[in-house]
């Protein structure tokens, strides 16, 4: 008998309001379903493998608040089978989910994530910031993840190498340093290391 495929979720991080002008909704790139940028791209090709994969996007995601992701993340399914792959805010996010539902999962890869208390370099306080990270991770969360935690992180700005060592001390993640990555922008078309990280 075939063993059963994990269950992906992937979720993006938090995205300027406009980009040159341009609202964010009307860049078809900034769609994490979008082929054409890194997750799209792993989201085709794991579900050609079989897997079952959502990318939930969150409206307005510049100045949603925490409820309004937590409100996507209940539409897709979240199980001791899931993996969770978060990007940046994203990552956190997914911690947080975890923490406060007590959802038990499969495996968590975070990519460049945010985390409580990294002090960005340039003092920018994103709307609802401070409610957004308000949840502290802690160990306890290691046992509501059935294999491992993983990170993706490569020559980001210094507020996001520090959000990696904190998690590194509570987390205890297999660390992957790619280079010439920096924030992992969509403009980046693939990433086969997460690929690799989700099919082990």
């Amino acid at each position: 008998m075939e063993k059963q495929k994990s269950n992906i979720v992937l979720l993006h991080g938090r995205w300027p309001e406009k980009i040159n002008d341009t609202l964010i909704i009307d860049i078809p790139l900034c769609n994490p379903n979008n082929e054409g940028n890194w997750m799209g791209w792993a989201k085709k090709h794991l579900e050609e493998k079989g897997y079952s994969v959502a990318c939930p996007i969150i409206k307005n995601v510049w100045k949603a608040p925490y409820v309004e992701w937590k409100k996507e993340l209940d539409k897709v399914r979240v199980d001791e089978n899931t993996t969770l792959v978060g990007h940046s805010a994203g990552g956190y996010t997914l911690l947080r989910y975890l923490g406060e539902s007590g959802k038990r999962v499969k495996k968590v890869i975070l990519i460049a994530p945010g985390a409580p208390g990294m002090n960005r370099d340039d003092g920018l306080l994103l709307p609802f910031e401070e409610e957004f990270y308000s949840y502290e991770i802690t160990s306890r969360l290691k046992e509501q993840i059935k294999e491992d935690v993983v990170i993706l992180v490569s020559n980001d700005a210094d507020f996001i190498l520090r959000a990696v060592e904190i998690y590194k001390n509570i987390l205890e993640p297999k660390i992957i340093k790619l280079e010439s990555l920096r924030h992992f922008s969509f403009l980046i078309k693939e990433l086969p290391e997460l690929l690799k990280e989700i099919e082990k």
